[in-house]
């Protein structure tokens, strides 16, 4: 079964306009923050209206990972976000540490 023309061209259509305003996020690179072993990183996006959720969850999994890296657990110390329109870029800047994890601390 095919599907007529129209019909594909308007889901094709729909499909395009859907992935255009798909927001994009990044991170920076985790860096040394200005206490010992309290960590930062920055998850950008843009594109949507959700971009504030998307800039933070690109911040909390790269946090997450570099912990995970540690075998070790992420504890958030704080969070700053910025832009406020819908099309600017949307930031969330999150500083952490690495703790234990409850399964190690309860072992030790």
């Amino acid at each position: 079964m095919s599907l007529p023309f129209f019909t594909l061209a308007r889901l094709c259509g729909a499909l395009a306009f859907a992935l255009s305003l798909t927001a994009c996020g990044t991170t920076s690179e985790v860096t040394a923050g200005s206490q010992p072993d309290v960590y930062t990183v920055t998850g950008k996006a843009t594109g949507t209206r959700m971009s504030w959720s998307t800039a933070r969850s690109a911040a909390m999994d790269a946090a997450n990972d570099y912990c995970k890296q540690r075998d070790q657990r992420v504890s958030i110390r704080s969070e700053a976000t910025s832009g406020i329109r819908s099309l600017e870029e949307q930031t969330s800047t999150v500083s952490f540490s690495c703790v234990a994890r409850v399964e190690q601390a309860a072992r030790d």
